[in-house]
């Protein structure tokens, strides 16, 4: 084998090698970004799970803060609990 052959044997070797790196460093980059995708679109669904439910809980107290309201004031003599006569 002379040395032009051997030379372009290894070159042609040497790029097939690379061209597979290349290749599975692509697959890999996309694999590692959808993963990143996944994460952070789950992460946006459990703060709006998170938010929509803090969300209910605060009109929930707010609605029973309104009736202890509602109902202490009723003891008194206010306008709302005069009886016309």
């Amino acid at each position: 084998m002379t040395f032009t052959q051997m030379h372009n044997r290894m070159m042609s070797h040497g790029m097939a090698s690379f061209c597979a790196e290349a290749a599975s460093w692509r697959a890999q980059s996309a694999q590692a970004f959808s993963n990143s995708m996944m994460l952070i679109l789950g992460a946006i669904i459990m703060a709006s799970i998170i938010i929509a439910r803090l969300f209910a809980l605060s009109i929930l107290g707010l609605l029973v803060l309104v009736l202890v309201v509602l109902l202490i004031t009723a003891h008194f003599d206010t306008p709302w609990t005069r009886n016309p006569a």
